[in-house]
């Protein structure tokens, strides 16, 4: 008694404490990264732009820039275009880059045509990207002639060491997957397709998928706007605010030094959810069918341990035993009449749940006969568990302090207030052993996932063995104690 006194509150405050204390972590998540980055080098397209006038000629030998405008000092060339190296990223970053144009003006016809074409293939191509010039052109007149006819071949000296963006930078998607492969609320698993995936999410073993576009990187730098798809398990609202949450800090901490928050856009969509697809389902329906479960679990654990320490205490189970019955057939018909009674307060559970609870839950004849075979099967093991806790148990007082050790633990760890990913390592494991974890699951993936009693035919098997080694031990234990 003074272990139990002293021991009990102990367990259950650290428990509390781990439970609601702890956050959403090592959710999984798919990630699919179809971003073909950005591969375009604006000075190639402008000097391409400028190649389909006949009359320029670009000549590339030089390799540098002073030995180029040399070239047009000695008259060797009419012109120079230098591209700076980092061309390309300072335009797509909007950082103002310079391309210079050095000129000899010895014949202003020239000098002028080849300002005007340049001028026009620049404004094509920027306009195509960003709608604007968002480049500072300088342009370098040399010498002063007179006016002339235009030359066959207008000779252009070409100096381009612009190596674009994806050669200096990678997709800026991996940027945010780096970032969320660090943050330890989600577990990142790349997968190649959506279609693949998506049931894995709908059934609840992954809990989304987060979807970045095969355009990512150009809209980021050409559109200024950074867009991501999200498909969600709506069945899990706590889960699914812990991914956004995650999501959104990773694309700031990528981006916002370089993009206005106002350019993030999510679009976001909630499987399991039977009344919108843009939210979860609240919380009252995520708690529903855990409570239908825990509530037939808790009275079938009392309901048994209180009537088997009475009728010993009373000695009726003594009288019982010495017909020609068996041990083991005393256990069953003692649990055949708790169940029946068991399950009519399931019901009655239910019935309020439909009528008060206004969950996001359709309750059909069918769903309610799959639910009733896994209310009874948690019941089957609340009455093996309660009847093998009762051979310790020697008085009622006795009884009332196995709640904290047992119902306690049972409801923080299995899942019915908070989701297990909040429960540390240690505790997961544990949660993993309690009967009333696979019921929960069970019950959530029925009612609000869809799912049929073939997709959970492993918790269903779980809960009946535990249920068949519950009795086994409880008529074993039984033995022994009369």
């Amino acid at each position: 008694m003074i272990a139990l006194s002293v021991i009990a509150p102990i367990i259950i405050t650290a428990l509390f404490g781990s439970v609601f204390g702890g956050d959403l972590t090592h959710l999984e998540v798919y990630i699919v990264i179809d971003d073909d980055n950005f591969t375009d080098i604006f000075s190639n397209k402008i000097v391409d732009k400028m190649e389909e006038n006949q009359k320029i000629q670009f000549n590339t030998s030089e390799s540098d820039a002073i030995l180029a405008k040399i070239a047009v000092d000695n008259n060797y060339t009419q012109a120079a275009l230098i591209f700076p190296e980092r061309f390309t990223e300072e335009t797509l970053l909007g950082k103002g880059s310079d391309v210079e144009l050095y000129v000899s003006n010895l014949n202003p016809n020239t000098s002028s045509y080849i300002v005007g074409t340049f001028q026009a293939s620049l404004s094509e191509v920027m306009k195509n990207y960003f709608g604007d010039l968002q480049v500072n052109v300088i342009i370098n007149y040399i010498y002063q002639g007179n006016l002339a006819p235009l030359p066959d071949l207008i000779n252009v000296s070409l100096i381009n060491p612009d190596v674009g963006w994806s050669v200096l930078h990678g997709k800026l998607s991996d940027e945010v997957c780096d970032i969320l492969e660090d943050d330890e609320t989600v577990d990142i698993i790349e997968v190649k397709s959506v279609k693949k995936y998506e049931d894995d999410v709908r059934k609840g073993d992954v809990r989304g998928i987060i979807i970045f576009p095969d355009d990512f990187t150009y809209n980021a730098l050409i559109n200024k706007e950074i867009k991501v798809k999200v498909r969600l398990d709506g069945a899990e609202p706590q889960a699914c605010g812990a991914i956004m949450g995650a999501l959104s800090s990773a694309l700031s901490d990528a981006f916002e030094d370089t993009f206005d928050k106002s350019a993030f856009e999510i679009d976001e969509y909630y499987y399991n959810n039977i009344d919108e697809t843009d939210e979860p389902v609240e919380s009252i329906t995520y708690f529903t069918p855990a409570i239908i479960g825990f509530i037939a679990f808790f009275f079938g654990f009392i309901l048994t341990m209180l009537a088997f320490i009475r009728e010993r205490k009373e000695g009726t189970m003594e009288r019982i035993l010495t017909s020609p019955l068996k041990r083991s057939e005393v256990i069953i018909g003692y649990i055949l009449s708790f169940s029946f009674l068991s399950v009519i307060q399931s019901t009655m559970t239910i019935i309020v749940a439909m009528l008060i609870f206004n969950a996001q839950i359709e309750f059909s004849i069918l769903i309610l006969l799959q639910a009733y075979l896994i209310i009874y099967l948690l019941l089957l093991s609340a009455l093996g568990l309660g009847i093998f806790l009762s051979t310790l148990a020697k008085t009622e007082f006795q009884i009332i302090q196995f709640i904290p050790l047992v119902i306690l633990p049972f409801m923080l760890l299995s899942g019915v207030w908070a989701p297990v990913e909040t429960l540390p390592g240690p505790l997961r494991v544990v949660s993993s052993f309690i009967p009333l974890t696979y019921a929960n699951n069970a019950m959530r993936d029925l009612f609000l996932r869809g799912e049929n009693i073939i997709g959970l035919i492993i918790p269903i098997s779980i809960l009946a063995g535990f249920a068949c080694l519950m009795i086994f031990l409880g008529i074993i234990k039984l033995n022994k104690t009369l």
